[in-house]
């Protein structure tokens, strides 16, 4: 298997290759400025030397053996290491005198200054003594002057100054990785602790953390993000399990009433009629568990989310239309007074069955809870970019205990001890609201009845249908 470099040893390479870089260019920068410097000293050297033997010449026209002395005195008084030479020209460039390094090679005087030209330009000669030297010619009235300066010290000083940079170049890589590999393990400690956390959790162990360091940067935001996460996660966990636990609790109570009812009716012969009787009761229990399992297979799909596929522009004040008509036979049968005023005029965007079932699952458990002679009045209203449902019915009401477990999956109120179902409309019901982006709210008083409002988000005028 192919081991990468790890995120701490990649920044600090990439710490060490910035600052060689960097360095790099500094220095570079510098070396060229340096030596620059250091050939307009030599120049300036050089035109000083020269200016001094101009103008001696040109004090002293024709004295050529004076000239000769003159420029040994100058030569013998700079610096060695310069190997200062001079060569004197009479005005039409003749040479009359070489001295000092000039007496062992000669450079001939250049055009331009014999035709009269006198700006200096100092220009580099190979002479074949390993470094070149500086060459700076001028006139003057009376004779003309070239004054050769060797090239080497000055090198010498440039390539001093390249050198320490390149020396300097191992010390500071080393360095910076040393200080990039430190700054990376404290930049990457945080990651080191989510990680060390992220591994301790598992379904049972839920409850661990990510711990923050309380700067507020990127880390400290994934972190949050990640609690965040495990907050969502614990919550979905802990509604399935506890689904779990009610939903096998729910189950079991039939399914042990259907088993001790086969038992009795094998511990004895039983006639035909009988056994039709226990089939069909039978029938009926298993009709109920049908629907109890349909009923928390379409609460585990409305948990899931909205499909996308199948969204589309659904108008409400229809859709409510279709649903009351469908319980007025029951509403009737109960001696229910069922009503509907939709005056929402609008439409939301969502499943039309998934719609449906919400509305029918309100306006039955409103009918299931409101005594013979009571009502149920179903409205729309439209609000701020939403639509209002309400459910109002005269029923008992609701304690704030009831609220509390109004929406809980198995769970029935105190009120519903003489009722059928398995205590999954309702939190169906919310769950089909939530994937449309909406709420329901409970109002209720006791003996009075309650109120479901359902609000939903108003569809996009120009979204398709």
């Amino acid at each position: 298997m192919r081991r990468t470099l790890s995120i701490g040893a990649k920044w600090t390479l990439r710490y060490v290759a910035v600052m060689l870089i960097t360095v790099s260019i500094f220095a570079w920068f510098v070396y060229e400025r340096a030596e620059d410097r250091i050939r307009k000293d030599a120049g300036l050297l050089a035109e000083l030397q020269l200016a001094q033997l101009i103008a001696y010449v040109d004090a002293h026209p024709g004295a050529v053996e004076e000239w000769r002395v003159f420029a040994e005195r100058q030569a013998q008084g700079a610096d060695p290491e310069l190997r200062l030479g001079i060569q004197l020209f009479m005005p039409d460039g003749r040479p009359v005198a070489n001295v000092g390094a000039a007496g062992l090679t000669t450079i001939p005087l250049p055009a331009h200054v014999v035709l009269g030209k006198t700006d200096p330009e100092m220009r580099e000669v190979e002479v074949g003594w390993g470094y070149p030297y500086f060459v700076l010619a001028g006139r003057g009235e009376h004779g003309a002057v070239q004054v050769m300066i060797y090239s080497r010290p000055f090198a010498r000083t440039s390539a001093s100054i390249r050198d320490s940079f390149l020396s300097a170049l191992p010390v500071l890589a080393l360095i910076t990785a040393a200080f990039g590999y430190l700054l990376s393990r404290g930049s990457l400690r945080p990651i080191a602790a989510i990680t060390r956390s992220a591994r301790r959790i598992s379904t049972r162990q839920l409850e661990e953390t990510i711990p923050t360091t309380g700067s507020g940067d990127e880390l400290d935001e994934l972190a949050h993000t990640l609690n965040d996460m495990l907050t969502r996660i614990r919550e979905g966990v802990d509604r399935v399990r506890h689904f779990s636990v009610d939903a096998a609790h729910q189950l079991r109570t039939p399914l042990t009433a259907m088993h001790n009812q086969l038992d009795v009716t094998l511990a004895k012969e039983r006639t035909p009629a009988e056994h039709r009787m226990v089939l069909a009761d039978l029938l009926l229990q298993v009709d109920r568990l049908s629907d109890t399992v349909n009923a928390m297979l379409r609460l585990a799909q409305s948990e899931g989310g909205l499909d996308s596929s199948h969204s589309v522009r659904v108008e409400i004040d229809p859709l409510l239309e279709d649903v009351v008509d469908f319980f007025l036979a029951l509403a009737d049968e109960r001696g229910v007074e069922l009503t509907l005023e939709a005056e929402s005029k609008g439409a939301v965007r969502g499943d039309p069955s998934w719609l449906h079932q919400l509305f029918a699952n309100l306006i039955h458990n409103a009918l299931q809870y409101t005594p013979e002679g009571g009502r149920v009045d179903v409205t729309a209203r439209p609000a701020v970019e939403e639509i209002m449902v309400c459910v109002r019915d005269t029923g008992p009401g609701m304690t704030e205990g009831d609220r509390a477990i109004a929406f809980a999956r198995m769970q029935r109120g105190s009120a519903s001890e003489s009722s059928e179902g398995m205590g999954v409309g309702l939190a169906l019901a919310r769950e089909i609201a939530r994937a449309h982006g909406g709420t329901i709210e409970i109002e209720s008083t006791l003996g009075l009845g309650s109120v479901f409002a359902v609000r939903l988000p108003l569809a996009d005028p120009e979204s398709p249908q």
